[in-house]
This record gives C-alpha cells, sequence and structure tokens, in this order.
C-alpha cells in the first residue's frame, strides 16, 4: 500500500498540484474498509471541508484515475463507479451487488500470459484491465429473486 509521501511524489511528478481536497480524497479512500462512490466520498469530506462541492470530488477522482493512484470499479444504477486505491494489495476483481451496488474484492485474475500474448500479437501493450462479476450481496439476495442473465 502507498505512503501518503510515494502518492505525493506521484501527483508532483505527472504534473499535479497537491491540494488541500486532493489529499483529503486520498485520505479517505485509503481508510474506507470498502471502496467508495462520489457522493459517499462527499458526504465524508464535508466534515472537513464544508464548502467542499460533488463537482470538485468528480473532478479530482477523475484526475487521480488518470494518474494512477485511484481505481475505479463500475458500478451500476446513478452513482456508477466506486472508488479504491490503485495500489490496495494485489491485482484483484470485484463483484458488484446489482441492487444496492456495493462491491468486494475477489482475489483472483483470470487473465493468464495466453491473454497477454495475444493482446501482444494484436500490436497492443497491456496497460491495465478490470473485470466487474454483478451479483446480489447476501442483504439484498434475502429480499427476493432477480432473474439470471449470464
Amino acid at each position: 500500500m502507498y505512503q501518503m509521501m510515494d502518492i505525493i511524489e506521484k501527483l508532483k511528478d505527472k504534473g499535479c498540484r497537491i491540494t488541500t481536497q486532493r489529499r483529503l480524497i486520498i485520505e479517505k479512500v485509503a481508510a474506507s474498509r470498502n471502496p467508495l462512490t462520489a457522493g459517499e466520498l462527499w458526504q465524508r469530506l464535508l466534515t472537513e471541508s464544508p464548502g467542499l462541492g460533488l463537482d470538485t470530488v468528480y473532478r479530482n477522482l477523475s484526475i487521480l484515475v488518470e494518474v494512477g493512484v485511484l481505481a475505479p470499479i463500475a458500478g451500476t444504477g446513478k452513482e456508477g463507479a466506486r472508488y479504491e486505491m490503485a495500489a490496495s494489495g494485489a491485482h484483484h476483481h470485484h463483484i458488484v451487488c446489482l441492487r444496492c451496488g456495493t462491491a468486494a474484492c475477489i482475489d483472483y485474475c483470470p487473465v493468464d500470459p495466453t491473454v497477454v500474448a495475444l493482446v501482444r500479437n494484436c500490436g497492443y501493450q497491456l496497460i491495465r484491465h478490470n473485470m466487474e462479476l454483478y451479483g446480489l450481496c447476501s442483504d439484498c439476495g434475502s429480499k427476493g429473486e432477480v432473474e439470471e442473465r449470464a
């Protein structure tokens, strides 16, 4: 896991300013046990930065993803993506609840060297990949059936 000084250095190397809001966003995401939506993050930030706008949170999330500090997890519904630290342990994927949008880590990656070789044969260099699976968490699953679409 990154230390704050490593993250600051990475941002500086990419030409990004180290703003108070950016530092707070990184701290809140790093401290969270679960990936956060922009709205959840904004609510947590309001106690320390009452004038902070949601648009500022979205703008900073975009920058932090672009420079590789945060990783987005594709979600469903109006909130969409959730965010976690890009280097939060080993490479992994996620299962996302179709009802409430919570996400859990799956500590397994199905991309093997054969896939990487296929990508290279197509003339590409694989930078990163994401795989999200969708289902119902135990809380939502007990509330009723959803038709299977797999």
